[in-house]
C-alpha cells in the first residue's frame, strides 16, 4: 500500500485551512486518513504551521512520501532536512508574537482612548476660548452691518413708496389743472 503525507482541506470558501495527514494514496483529498500529524493555516499572518516532528520522522522512515506542498512545509519546519541529513534542520519557520492578555489589551486601549479624548477636549477648549475672544467683535460688526443694511433697505423701500405717492398725486394734480384750463372737456 502506497502511503502519502498530504494536505486535507477544511474551512470555508476563501478561508481554507489544512490538516497534514498520513493517508493511503488512493483515497480522496479530504477522505479518510490514517493519522493526523499537523495543521497548516495559510491565511494567518505569519502562516501557522504546526507539525508533530516525531510522527513525521516515523512516517518518512517507513516510506511515506510527502506531496510537493507538504514537502515545502516540512522544509520550512526543518523536518525534511532532518530526515535527509541536509544542513538547516532548524528550519525557517516564523512564529507570531504571543498575544497579550485580553484584560491587558483592553486596559491599554482604554487608557489610549481616554488620553486621546482628553487631548481632543483640551484642544477644543483652547480653540474655543480663542474663537470666543475673536467672535464677539466679528459678530457685533456683522450685526451692525446687518442692521445698517436692513435700515438701508427699509429706507430704500420708503423712498420708493414716497416717489410712487408723489407721482400719483402729481397725476391727480395734473388732471385737475388740465380740467380747469379746458372747461369744455366735460370733466
Amino acid at each position: 500500500m502506497a502511503v502519502k503525507i498530504k494536505l486535507k482541506r477544511l474551512g470555508k470558501i476563501r478561508e481554507p485551512y489544512y490538516r497534514i495527514v498520513v493517508a493511503d494514496a488512493r483515497t480522496k483529498r479530504d477522505g479518510r486518513a490514517i493519522e493526523e500529524i499537523g495543521k497548516y493555516h495559510p491565511k494567518a499572518e505569519p502562516s501557522l504551521i504546526e507539525v508533530n516532528s516525531e510522527r513525521v520522522q516515523h512516517w518518512l522512515s517507513v516510506g511515506a512520501q510527502p506531496t510537493d506542498p507538504v514537502r515545502v512545509l516540512l522544509k520550512i519546519t526543518g523536518d525534511w532536512q532532518k530526515f535527509t541529513g541536509e544542513p538547516g534542520s532548524e528550519g525557517t519557520l516564523r512564529t507570531a508574537e504571543p498575544r497579550a492578555d485580553k484584560k491587558e489589551r483592553f486596559a491599554a486601549a482604554a487608557k489610549e482612548s481616554l488620553a486621546s479624548k482628553e487631548a481632543k477636549e483640551a484642544k477644543e477648549s483652547r480653540a474655543g476660548t480663542q474663537a470666543r475672544a475673536a467672535r464677539p467683535a466679528r459678530d457685533g460688526a456683522a450685526r451692525d452691518g446687518a442692521a445698517k443694511g436692513s435700515t438701508a433697505k427699509d429706507g430704500a423701500k420708503a423712498d420708493a413708496e414716497e416717489t410712487r405717492a408723489a407721482e400719483a398725486a402729481g397725476d391727480d394734480a395734473a388732471d385737475a389743472k388740465a380740467a380747469a384750463e379746458d372747461p369744455g372737456s366735460g370733466a
